[in-house]
């Protein structure tokens, strides 16, 4: 068991949004959150996966939606919502919640259940269901490839709005998907999402540990570099033992929203010791896939596609802007993908539409 402090939450949100590869929202809107959090308490109680007993009940509470209309419009009563119907759809069966978890890593979704742990006085779980990253659909996830199911599942607005989704197969997460997104745009593009109520046994042996420490130990790391005016992108690179893809200054971004999704192309051109060279990055919502060449992989999913300024700011995709001097950092995937042979499944359609008809290829073979 650990205190956390709003300082700590602030480097969380950093490091968060890093591991997020483009996606799991703008830190804008994390450390709004962690402001609200600063009204309602100075320090959080979180505990590590193997603190919690095997039959202790944990619930997961996330932002879904567009991420540039969640930075737009901001976020908070959602989530609040959203646990409260998750509370009393699990209140029926005799479940009550003192444990909460993230659902995803990134700058805002890490955030977003230490914020309802603040207003309703709960312990945060060190872990997450997608190997400390963010993702783009519900399948798209570790509880989706180890049979934990989506449904049910409780999507709530700002004013209050509650809809809860069965599906008649509870494994069935991309009809849940596809459900919660079309609530998501009725809702304005952003919702509170309750779902993936899961066991300390679950989490143990099929989710993700320890991601809110790794996220803050790279934000420190970032923090650390800026202080001391080292190169933060090259502090990162030996934290995370990952792989820099190019240095340069974003030429041409193509984005558009389709469905609550950010779909789009950033194309780096090379400076920095990497003149001559081009990389381009296919996203929705997270980046996808790197491309040195057409038809050419520099890194996949379920491995990690993060982009930074060259000063030390990890970016998503609603933040990245034409001119940006950035790097492109890839990392491999957590081993609970890895390991698992259906791991490469719930990207291959999305992978597919952008032009990616192939296999999986781990990062460390492409950078041969």
């Amino acid at each position: 068991m650990e205190k956390i402090t709003v300082n700590d939450l602030k480097d969380i949100v950093i490091g968060a949004t890093f591991l997020g590869s483009g996606g799991g929202g703008s830190p804008e809107n994390g450390l709004k959150l962690v402001e609200e959090i600063s009204k309602l308490t100075k320090e959080l109680t979180i505990v590590s996966p193997e603190e919690i007993s095997d039959n202790d009940q944990v619930a997961m509470i996330a932002g879904m939606g567009s991420p540039v209309a969640l930075k737009e419009k901001g976020f908070g009563p959602e989530a609040i919502y959203a646990f409260e119907g998750l509370q009393r759809l699990y209140g029926w069966l005799g479940v009550g919640f003192k444990y909460i978890m993230p659902g995803e890593t990134g700058g805002f979704n890490t955030i977003t259940p230490m914020y309802v742990a603040a207003a309703k006085k709960l312990t945060i779980v060190d872990a997450d269901g997608t190997g400390g990253r963010a993702v783009p659909d519900l399948e798209t996830t570790l509880y989706y490839i180890y049979g934990i199911p989506t449904s049910p599942f409780v999507l709530a607005d700002r004013n209050g709005n509650i809809v809860i989704g069965w599906t008649k197969d509870p494994m069935d997460a991309p009809t849940c998907e596809n459900v919660a997104r079309g609530v998501t745009v009725a809702f304005g593009m952003l919702s509170g999402l309750g779902t993936w109520v899961v066991t300390g046994h679950q989490i143990k042996t099929c989710l993700e540990p320890n991601v809110v420490a790794r996220s803050r130990s790279i934000g420190r790391v970032i923090r650390e570099a800026k202080k001391k005016r080292r190169d933060p992108v090259k502090e990162v690179l030996d934290v995370v033992k990952g792989y820099e893809l190019i240095r340069g200054k974003i030429e041409k971004i193509e984005t558009k929203t389709i469905a609550g999704f950010d779909f789009g192309r950033t194309t780096i051109k090379g400076s920095n010791g990497y003149e001559g060279k081009k990389l381009t990055v296919d996203f929705k919502n997270e980046n996808m896939i790197a491309w040195k060449a057409e038809g050419e992989p520099a890194a996949m999913v379920p491995d990690l596609i993060a982009l930074m300024t060259l000063d030390g700011n990890p970016l998503t995709n609603a933040d990245t802007k034409e001119g940006m001097k950035i790097s492109v950092i890839a990392m491999p995937a957590s081993e609970k993908w890895r390991k698992n042979p259906k791991c490469f499944e719930p990207w291959r359609p999305i992978l597919e539409k952008i032009g990616y008809k192939g296999n999986y290829i781990p990062l460390e073979k492409l950078q041969r």
